[in-house]
């Protein structure tokens, strides 16, 4: 049957379109955001295991041999040697909300980044809270799935507010995350962040950094978060596998320090990056 795309009408859907249907049309997929350092990725195994897991959830199956190294050299093969990554899994085509089949396909883009390591904001960045957006709390919103119609809302909700991010509050009316990283903060020299269990996406770095922080010896603690606790709060800040920590200056018109995160932000280049 012909299709018209952007007015004009095609005999019949591409190839290429095809394979991509269940993506476009029901967000039916997950993704990676994967940084390249020099060539490595030292976060991979952390990316393969979530993608795993992940894929377990939506019930999508890859061939024998799409094991992580194979995903590991593929990305290596096109990626410069510091490089943002997206990999791409979604559902091959067939069926309505029910799916024909669980095969998985999967895309890999690649963007050059000219630094080589995180880079600290001395600035800070300024952020509020998103207004009318509510993340669910199932079993899927731990997934990084390529349903993200809300955090492009919320992206663009700080745009017009002149914020460089926003937070999203969960169904319960509580902090959950931002458009694209998790919320940490700290108070009276304890770190904090949101449970998984409020409904936030489970970051690589999220993981990463409570691992890290456990071990040279600060006290980490997972408690769900309202306005009023980091509006209380010493410092705050996002964190993700691209930008690695981003300190926020103001929240809600609220100066806050950075002076503890900065630390525990040279502690993550120096494991990540062997830098001193």
């Amino acid at each position: 049957m012909p299709i018209n795309f952007n007015g004009t009408v095609i005999d019949q859907m591409p190839p290429e379109l095809v394979q991509v249907h269940r993506a476009v049309n029901y967000g039916d997929g997950l993704f990676e955001t994967i940084r390249v350092f020099n060539g490595q990725i030292p976060l991979f195994e952390r990316h393969w295991q979530r993608l795993s897991k992940n894929c377990q959830i939506l019930g999508l199956l890859f061939p024998a041999d799409w094991n992580a190294r194979f995903f590991l050299d593929a990305i290596l093969k096109i990626a410069a040697a510091n490089a943002r990554v997206r990999l791409s899994v979604w559902r091959a085509p067939g069926g309505l909300y029910r799916p024909a089949e669980d095969r998985a396909n999967f895309l890999i883009e690649a963007a050059l980044l000219e630094q080589t390591c995180f880079e600290w904001h001395p600035k800070g960045i300024t952020v509020g809270i998103a207004n009318g957006l509510r993340l669910p709390m199932d079993s899927v919103a731990n997934c990084k799935t390529m349903n993200a119609l809300r955090y492009v809302l919320a992206a663009r909700q700080a745009g017009e507010q002149g914020w460089d991010d926003a937070l999203l509050l969960n169904s319960s009316e509580r902090i959950c995350e931002a458009s694209s990283s998790n919320v940490f903060w700290w108070k009276d020299s304890v770190l904090h962040t949101i449970p998984l269990a409020e409904g936030c996406v489970a970051g690589v770095m999220r993981q990463f950094l409570l691992d890290l922080a456990a071990s040279v010896g600060y006290v980490v603690q997972e408690k769900p978060a309202t306005f009023a606790i980091l509006e209380q709060s010493d410092e705050i800040f996002l964190t993700n596998a691209i930008r690695g920590i981003v300190p926020i200056r103001n929240f809600a018109k609220k100066l806050k320090g950075s002076a503890k995160t900065h630390i525990l932000f040279q502690e993550l280049v120096r494991q990540i990056c062997g830098v001193r």
